[in-house]
């Protein structure tokens, strides 16, 4: 996908959200014109993931290492492990425990600083424990459902730091009723943002329930032509991918791969796109 007019605004207020509490106001300036050079660069044919790479690069090579969401994301794995018992009682007392760990695992899309600035704890809960029912088409859930009948390997792309918890809650869920499917998980190659990586998978016991790699990259995607052989080897041989959250729809979305994509709508592109509402459960098959 590539970044339209209104993402690229997006991209840059989001870089201004990034350093508004550093001190050097020389280096801040100096910074936020290197932005915006890159996104009026034209021949950059980048979608906003990449995007978002090329500015941690230059972000640390003015301030140094970006630190700022190691804190939020220990607390975000920590809360969500403590909400995991309810969430996991839920799931089970429902009538269909898969299509409610779908729900939930959609929800925990919404931790995210990168495209909403902050996470309202209320907000959270509210998510994690309504229904959702718009976000679960039947046509599309039970494309799902048949395709995990049939699979053998599959591949979890996760998003986001304490969304990993309802990953590993759907995982269990999907091994319960298909045993005879294999899960490895990718997440990201190194520390992105708020983004999950292999600390925060160990942190929350993902490793327990899959294998999970690293994709080698530091883009809050998936970018086939960037990740590393192996990665991009297990999702091309897979024989159903789950994705989870924009950035990942942002840099697969067209690859032609059996991915279903799991995500809520954070901003108005999306909401325009799939004519939905804002924070809407969305649950999308590769077309």
């Amino acid at each position: 996908m590539r970044t339209g007019k209104y993402c690229r605004e997006c991209l840059f207020r989001s870089e201004e959200r990034k350093v508004e509490q550093e001190q050097n106001e020389e280096k801040k300036h100096l910074f936020l014109d290197q932005v915006r050079a890159v996104l009026r660069d034209e021949d950059l044919e980048l979608s906003p993931p990449e995007y978002l790479a090329e500015f941690t690069e230059l972000y640390e090579r003015h301030f140094g290492e970006q630190t700022a969401f190691d804190p939020l994301k220990k607390h975000f794995n920590e809360l969500m492990l403590k909400k995991e018992p309810e969430i996991r009682r839920r799931i089970e007392a429902s009538e269909d425990p898969v299509a409610t760990a779908i729900r939930a695992a959609q929800a925990g899309n919404y931790i995210d600083y990168i495209a909403l600035g902050e996470v309202d704890g209320d907000q959270l809960e509210q998510l994690l424990f309504q229904n959702g029912e718009k976000g679960l088409k039947p046509e599309v859930y039970d494309s799902f459902r048949t395709d995990l009948s049939s699979a053998e390997n599959l591949v979890y792309i996760t998003d986001n730091c304490g969304e990993i918890v309802v990953d590993k809650v759907l995982i269990q869920e999907l091994k319960k009723l298909y045993p005879q499917v294999n899960v490895t998980v990718i997440v990201r190659g190194a520390c992105v943002a708020n983004d999950a990586s292999m600390e925060d998978a160990v942190q929350v016991g993902l490793p327990d329930e899959a294998r999970v790699i690293g994709n080698g990259t530091r883009i809050a995607g998936t970018s086939l032509n960037r990740i590393n052989r192996e990665a991009k080897e297990l999702i091309e041989r897979a024989d159903l991918i789950i994705a989870k959250g924009q950035g990942n729809y942002e840099t697969l979305s067209g690859c032609g791969l059996n991915v279903y994509y799991l995500f809520l709508c954070k901003c108005d592109y999306f909401v325009k796109r799939f004519e939905g509402e804002y924070l809407q459960h969305m649950f999308i098959k590769e077309m």
